[in-house]
């Protein structure tokens, strides 16, 4: 009588053990390098956002400026009875304000980190009674209006005017006036993580330097 004997093959505890391990091991190093993508592009996101809003925020400062006269680098001293005042600042200046196309009287600056802008549309040609400073002024609610986003930080906003004595002045010029914006800031893309940023744009005055 024979008898016939089956030999079946198959794993070790051992052989299951040491596969478990290695692939425990290849999808924890996947799920690290997912979750590395993941937040790499939530950062993206955020600075690109951020930069996009500073954009608009200069895109909207240049479309005024450009519109406007009387370039001046002093604050709140565009008009001066019923003079218009204007300043070159070819060493760079913190504030600057004009005429509007619309006759009001703004003034662009930094204030604790923001840029914002004053508008002053009054008939008389003067700035309102109290008014300080752009970065200074205590009424900001009645005044100040931020342009730059919460989650940027701007630590320079340097202004540099060139040509904005008309022909007909005092000290005549042969330039058209213009304004370079210099900004600088951070642009916090986590909780603990910020990016610096430069930003510059130059603006000539649209109307015709008489």
């Amino acid at each position: 009588m024979l008898t016939h004997r089956i030999h079946t093959k198959g794993f070790t505890l051992i052989e299951v053990m040491v596969s478990t391990a290695l692939f425990s091991i290849v999808m924890v190093v996947a799920l690290g390098a997912l979750l590395s993508l993941s937040a790499a592009s939530r950062k993206a996101q955020t600075l690109n956002t951020a930069v996009n809003n500073m954009s608009a925020a200069l895109e909207s400062m240049s479309r005024t400026i450009r519109t406007g006269y009387g370039y001046n680098c002093s604050s709140g001293s565009t008009i001066v009875g019923s003079v218009i005042q204007v300043n070159n600042c070819s060493s760079g200046a913190q504030l600057f304000s004009f005429v509007a196309a619309d006759q009001s009287h703004v003034e662009y600056c930094l204030h604790n980190g923001v840029v914002g802008r004053e508008v002053f549309a009054g008939p008389s040609g003067s700035w309102p009674a109290g008014h300080h400073d752009c970065s200074t002024d205590l009424s900001f609610s009645t005044y100040f209006t931020p342009l730059t986003p919460p989650d940027v930080s701007i630590s320079k906003l340097t202004f540099y005017v060139v040509g904005a004595n008309p022909k007909s002045g005092t000290t005549p010029d042969s330039l058209q006036p213009k304004v370079t914006i210099l900004m600088a800031g951070t642009v916090a893309v986590t909780a603990n993580q910020s990016t610096a940023f430069n930003i510059q744009t130059t603006v000539t005055q649209r109307i015709y330097d008489q």
